[in-house]
């Protein structure tokens, strides 16, 4: 082999190796000292393998290690789960998320929160436009045992078609003293009335204007079981010409309890869920010699003869105050009118003074002389009482006294109390009608 041949292999440069194009490889020191950028750009491009030379060492790069500073920059992930972990898991973190939630979505979209008188709250999204009426509203309250009561009719945009009179205290005291009897009346009651229409001897009937289930004295708290015929004790509730009614099939007598206090419990009841107007009914005897039976005598004015009243014992400060002005106890208004509504359903009508009586014991000939020498035209067992209660808390209140016998039935019949409901039983139907129309033309 020539002697230049020789020199040229052991320079790594082959016989021919300017003709091929082919360049003697850099040493592996050269390599390690070349610029990274150089490098990076020389491996994107297309690779060139150079024949390795036979005398040519072969030298291994390893990868350099990521520099420290990016490193620091930005925490390992790990690290990042971590501490978002935490933060998430703390109360005070989680309480923090909540608020800021909140508030951005409250500035977003502005609500009003409402409370409603039975404690339940409603949010109201707040618009620029005039706010459309509010229309009643199906709520659903839980009975004792916790499960799904009736429905009830929130009537909030109601106004009682009776104009209330001057209120003498706070409801809330009625509330009190009777708080398990209103609280379970507000749970099983289908409407909130506004109305109470108490019904007397064999006037049951009347209670099926409404629509709602009958529920029992003996189930309300604190209320006395009814005995006397005629009285099944027992309260229903619905709507009546477009106005939420109470209807209480019967009462509780004086003679019944010898307790006054027992007498009127049911109404206070019924005033403090927020009736604003009081309708008595009654089966009564008549006194004045041209009232007929089946007539309704609306009462203008009372005479208390029961020995008794349920402000008796009362403190002078107590309240509601046990003095009070009863010159005026009845609404002269419905007084007027009633001359108009019975015209128009065709029944008779009267308007006089109705006399209590304790009772049980019906009246001699000449006691009934005497009451109507003092100015009675009938006489009953009951309404005084509960008079004088809506009367000391300032609640307005109509009574119609159905005319069960008149002078000649009492003169020449034995007076029983069953001869009494039966004509109540008779007569239900035009009471039934009254009160419609009262309802209506109220």
């Amino acid at each position: 082999m020539p002697e230049n041949q020789e020199e040229e292999i052991e320079n790594g440069n082959p016989a021919g190796g300017e003709e091929s194009g082919q360049r003697k490889p850099r040493s592996a020191k050269r390599a390690l000292t070349r610029p990274a950028t150089l490098r990076r750009k020389k491996a994107s491009g297309p690779a060139e393998t150079p024949a390795p030379s036979a005398k040519a060492p072969v030298v291994e790069t390893k990868p350099e290690p990521p520099k420290q500073v990016e490193r620091e920059k930005q925490p390992p992930r790990r690290q990042q789960a971590s501490r978002t972990r935490g933060r998430a898991a703390s109360p005070r973190g989680r309480v923090a998320e909540e608020k800021e939630t909140r508030t951005s979505r409250w500035d977003e979209e502005k609500f009003e929160i409402k409370s409603l008188p039975d404690g339940t709250q409603l949010k109201i999204k707040l618009s620029d436009s005039k706010p459309a009426k509010r229309k009643p509203t199906i709520r659903r309250r839980g009975d004792e045992d916790g499960g799904p009561g009736p429905a009830v009719v929130d009537l909030g945009e109601y106004r009682s078609p009776f104009q209330p009179g001057d209120r003498k205290i706070n409801l809330g005291v009625l509330a009190t003293q009777n708080r398990r009897a209103v609280t379970y009346l507000k749970r099983h009651l289908e409407v909130r009335p506004k109305v109470a229409v108490i019904l007397g001897s064999g006037l049951f009937p009347v209670a099926e204007l409404a629509e709602g289930e009958p529920i029992d004295f003996a189930k309300v708290p604190g209320f006395g079981k009814t005995s006397a015929q005629g009285h099944p004790g027992r309260l229903r509730a619905g709507i009546v010409q477009d106005t939420p009614t109470l209807f209480c099939e019967g009462r509780l007598h004086y003679y019944e309890t010898m307790s006054m206090k027992d007498v009127v419990l049911p109404l206070k009841v019924f005033m403090a869920l927020g009736v604003e107007y009081i309708i008595l009914t009654t089966s009564a005897g008549g006194l004045n010699p041209s009232y007929r039976a089946g007539d309704m005598m609306f009462v203008k004015d009372q005479i208390n003869l029961m020995g008794d009243n349920p402000l008796f014992g009362e403190s002078p400060n107590s309240e509601p105050s046990p003095f009070v002005d009863v010159s005026a106890i009845y609404d002269e208004k419905m007084i007027t009118q009633s001359e108009r509504i019975c015209r128009r359903i065709r029944v008779r009508r009267q308007a006089g003074v109705l006399a209590g009586m304790r009772g049980p014991v019906y009246e001699t000939p000449a006691e009934r002389n005497w009451l109507r020498s003092i100015g009675a035209d009938a006489v009953c067992m009951s309404v005084i009482p509960e008079s004088l209660t809506a009367a000391s808390v300032g609640i307005p209140l109509s009574a119609i006294a159905l005319i069960a016998n008149d002078t000649t039935s009492m003169s020449s019949r034995v007076l029983t109390h069953e001869a009494v409901a039966q004509a109540g039983e008779k007569y239900a139907s035009d009471v039934k009608n009254l009160i419609r129309a009262m309802l209506g033309a109220g």
